[in-house]
């Protein structure tokens, strides 16, 4: 499960997510959603509707995305969208929490965390970049 927070119009609200197979359960402000993920071409959304809590499929264990380096701890992209800040360089220190990387998808402003402490060994992505769902963003040592 991935938890992003962030800023609307002065108000702060939090988002959580769970990858299914071709689904996202999304749970922003205490309301689930249920984001389809069908095979698409770049340029196309995904299809959102609402899940009523009691409804809500028990989560299945996310896989492991491809781009991800055996034995290494990377930090990557929960979902399609665009790099809109890199905050770490090589050899910088993080601690588990920190953001590495903003995320702009489906016109919200993500905060991409660190989910261990580490050193910065590689920023594999630059502002302006396209990137996909699982998709290797930062690379900690």
């Amino acid at each position: 499960m991935k938890e992003f927070k962030f800023n609307i119009g002065g108000k702060e609200h939090s988002a959580h997510v769970v990858e299914h197979e071709d689904t996202l359960e999304v749970t922003v402000d205490g309301k689930i959603y249920t984001v389809t993920l069908p095979e698409r071409k770049p340029a196309e959304k995904p299809v959102v509707k609402p899940v009523v809590a009691a409804a809500a499929p028990a989560a299945a264990p996310a896989a492991k995305p491809a781009a991800a380096p055996a034995g290494s701890n990377v930090v990557t992209a929960p979902l399609n969208g665009k790099i809109t800040q890199v905050l770490v360089k090589a050899g910088d220190q993080v601690a588990a929490g920190d953001t590495v990387v903003m995320l702009e998808a489906m016109k919200m402003e993500n905060s991409i965390t660190a989910e261990a402490a580490g050193t910065v060994k590689a920023v594999l992505v630059n502002v302006g970049d396209q990137v996909d769902g699982g998709q290797a963003l930062v690379e900690l040592a």
